[in-house]
């Protein structure tokens, strides 16, 4: 690309900036922030009422009999009724919230177009970013996720085949039983560690991993692994981010308190109802999804100013 070209870009760029308003309150969004304001409570409280069936068989199998606990199953229904659910929430809540975080990133973009000379424009597309988006959070979340899943999985594994095993050796009376606890200890213990590492681990990969959403916005044709790499240099390349990432973590702190608060005080009834108590819980969500997106801006800023960092200091 030529000086020329840039600077043509560039002008264009500024032609089409929004005005002021636009930047916090795009007119696109409106609708989508209102249906996700409304969704909200219904999604959380049918969840409690769904999940509710699998805490108590979750706590019937790792619970003693003598504990005075029943064992429950999950009947075929539930199931099913989990897995439409499930894929509701994927659709009408994930993909609403990607929808406008890449709404508020194209606007954004107009303000800051350029990163540094030798980097590309900022380009983000309705189509193309929320694609680029949505194959980011799925390689993102698989590359966290993957390794503590597999280590537990194994260790669920091995657990069960070794309570198998205990049982029929003490019925044949093969190996004794201090020698069959030691060897079930010690093989659980390594599991367990391992397993602890991977969820260390995968909790350093959120945070170092934070800011690849700007990237796969603003640049869409970008492959995940890319981003997934840029994301693990800038991680840190912003002075930012020693602000960011506590702000995200007592966030994230706020919407589990928020959750708690509405499971105990209302139920489905109250929000099909229109009970005027639920106003509160409104404008609550109202305030998380204000503070959801100012973190997403300073997320952005961040993005940028240690993108400019980067070519400063690496190519100087």
């Amino acid at each position: 690309m030529t000086t020329l070209d840039t600077m043509i870009q560039k002008n264009q760029a500024m032609q089409a900036r929004p005005d002021w308003f636009e930047i916090f309150l795009p007119v696109s969004v409106i609708p989508l922030i209102l249906i996700l304001v409304l969704i909200l409570p219904i999604f959380l409280l049918t969840a409690e009422s769904l999940l509710a069936p699998v805490y108590d068989f979750v706590r019937s199998l790792l619970m003693p009999v003598n504990a005075g606990i029943t064992y429950t199953s999950l009947p075929l229904v539930l199931i099913l009724k989990i897995a439409l659910f499930s894929l509701f929430t994927f659709t009408g809540v994930g993909l609403l919230c990607l929808k406008i975080v890449c709404i508020y990133h194209e606007v954004w973009s107009h303000f800051f177009y350029q990163a540094h000379p030798k980097h590309a424009l900022y380009h983000p597309d309705q189509q193309e970013s929320m694609i680029a988006l949505f194959n980011w959070n799925v390689f993102r979340w698989y590359r966290i996720l993957g390794p503590v899943l597999g280590w537990l999985g194994t260790t669920i594994l091995v657990g069960t085949l070794g309570l198998w095993f205990f049982n029929s050796f003490t019925d044949f009376g093969f190996l004794s039983f201090q020698i069959q606890f030691t060897l079930g200890f010690f093989l659980m213990s390594v599991l367990g560690f391992f397993t602890a590492i991977a969820a260390v681990k995968g909790l350093w990969e959120i945070v170092t991993t934070m800011l690849g959403d700007v990237a796969a916005i603003t640049e869409p044709e970008k492959p995940a692994q890319i981003i997934y790499e840029r994301a693990h240099k800038l991680a840190f390349g912003s002075p930012m981010v020693l602000f960011l990432y506590p702000l995200y973590f007592l966030f994230y702190l706020a919407i589990i308190a928020e959750v708690i608060l509405l499971i105990v005080q209302f139920d489905i009834q109250d929000i099909l109802s229109f009970n005027p108590d639920i106003l509160l819980i409104l404008g609550i969500e109202v305030l998380t999804i204000v503070v959801f997106l100012i973190l997403n801006a300073m997320k952005f800023m961040a993005y940028h100013h240690g993108l400019n960092r980067y070519y400063r200091y690496h190519l100087a």
